[in-house]
């Protein structure tokens, strides 16, 4: 963290994600001045529907570009375009300069991701993970206290140019970061991706079939790598699951409940303090998990239990609880499970990899988003009890679904394991039995009787040290 290339991509990160939600909280109270209700969930729609048709050609330009020059581009292109809100004056421009914005932000991240293992160690991809994790999401306290202290100053400092209003300092400030995370990315080493046939490439000219290739090879290792494959999508399924919280979460504190204005920042903040001690606690013991599908997969199980839990609460104490232990689990799975896809997957195609996790990613959020309201409405006094309110048994469905996708992990894992540690326990079986065998040969012959089996015969490590003595290995 002090010095070295990877110090210098989290800094970058974190100077980024903190403007990042400036301009967020920014961007929806400058749709609602514009439009209203209606106007801020077009505004969060512009932001995530790109990712459901731009993300896989994200993931081909950060494959095939240097990705360095790739970040530093796209964060300049993001200084311009975000300082250009503060000059917006209807929803539609807001909507466009969104999606350019999520374009670009498209981009920036799969070229992102795929170059954190290009930067640590193997057995330092965990504490990495946490720490770029912390940066994208633990700024947004810090993130939202810069706007609450530039929106009063918005309408008296223009600098000579802003429109004085409550949200151009803001943006303002949001584009001196992109600026500030690009002047970082300048100093990281020149991070080339390892195409080894990209000289033969160079000989036979330009293939503007190429990224269509490239596109089809990443979307086909995404689907047949089977440890890939389960975690894509089992973080796919997680997120639609635990996504509806941020949907229902107001009106379940506030009419099921009974906490008030104060119920759902309670339960944010439980959230993101239990996620906080599921990153610390995955920071100091995740270089000792050896298979981190298996302990991600347990960590959605742990995630859809709580939130399923918190569905059958009364009190908003409970429901803090048990959302904290949510937190707990769907920390800890982040950033175990960005960190399998990094060990798992190779240089080459890791850019798409991560370009078709966010964009499903996008897609599960949104769909929980779009249906949590609706299926609260349609299962409302459709069952007696406490289950008559339809928002408990939408908590309850989005907990099922998310520990179906940690059962459905831990199976897929199971099964390869079983093959992997099989095969290891039978060689490991053979191996014990040749040294039993090595070692009662070496006491007939030093009995003198005679031996059965030609020591030298055996296809293992009989590990004889220089004076040809092997009791110490032998016995061992």
């Amino acid at each position: 963290m002090r010095v070295g290339p990877f110090s210098r991509l989290w800094k970058a990160g974190f100077i980024s994600s903190t403007g990042d939600w400036v301009a967020i909280l920014a961007t929806l109270s400058l749709a609602d001045e514009l439009a209203g209700e209606s106007g801020i969930v077009l505004a969060l729609t512009s932001r995530i529907l790109p990712g459901l048709f731009f993300a896989a050609i994200g993931g081909v330009i950060a494959d095939r570009l240097n990705r360095k020059h790739v970040m530093i581009v796209c964060e300049v292109a993001r200084a311009g375009l975000v300082l250009s809100l503060a000059f917006v004056e209807t929803i539609t421009a807001l909507i466009l300069v969104n999606l350019l914005l999520e374009a670009f932000t498209l981009v920036f991240q799969p070229a992102k991701e795929a170059t954190v293992p290009n930067l640590v160690q193997r057995n330092e991809l965990v504490q990495a993970n946490s720490l770029s994790l912390s940066a994208a999401y633990g700024t947004f306290p810090l993130g939202a206290a810069l706007f609450l202290v530039l929106a009063p100053l918005g309408e008296k400092v223009t600098f000579g140019f802003l429109p004085g209003t409550p949200e151009s300092l803001a943006f303002l400030l949001d584009s001196l970061t992109y600026l500030g995370s690009a002047a970082f990315l300048l100093t990281l080493p020149a991070i080339l991706q390892t195409r080894r046939d990209r000289p033969a490439r160079r000989r036979r000219g330009i293939n503007i079939m190429a990224p269509l290739h490239d596109l089809r090879d990443g979307v086909v290792f995404v689907v047949t790598h089977p440890r890939v494959r389960s975690v894509v999508g089992a973080i796919t399924v997680a997120l639609a699951g635990g996504g509806i919280v941020v949907v229902i979460g107001k009106p379940f504190s506030t009419e099921v409940l009974n906490a008030g204005t104060a119920g759902f920042p309670a339960l944010l903040t439980a959230f993101g303090l239990g996620a906080g001690i599921g990153i610390v606690l995955v920071t100091i013991f995740g270089p000792r998990l050896v298979h981190k599908d298996v302990s991600f997969a347990l960590s959605l199980l742990v995630t859809g239990l709580a939130l399923a839990a918190a569905g059958l609460i009364k009190t908003i104490f409970g429901g803090v609880g048990w959302i904290g232990v949510m937190g707990l689990g769907a920390g800890s799975g982040y950033v175990l499970g960005f960190s399998h896809l990094h060990e798992q997957v190779e240089d080459e195609v890791r850019g798409r990899t991560f370009a078709a996790l966010f964009s499903l990613m996008r897609i599960g959020l949104l769909t929980s988003m779009a249906i949590a309201l609706p299926l609260a409405g349609l299962f409302d006094g459709l069952l007696p009890g406490m289950l008559s309110e339809g928002y408990r048994i939408v908590l309850l469905l989005g907990g099922f679904v998310t520990f179906l996708a940690g059962s459905l992990t831990l199976w897929s894992v199971r099964r390869q394991l079983v093959e992997e540690y099989g095969r290891d326990e039978g060689q490991r079986r053979r191996s014990v039995e040749a040294a039993t065998e090595a070692f009662r040969s070496f006491r007939k012959s030093q009995s003198g009787a005679e031996e059965t089996i030609e020591m030298d015969a055996l296809d293992i490590d009989q590990g004889l040290d220089d004076a040809g003595d092997p009791m110490e290995d032998g016995a061992r």
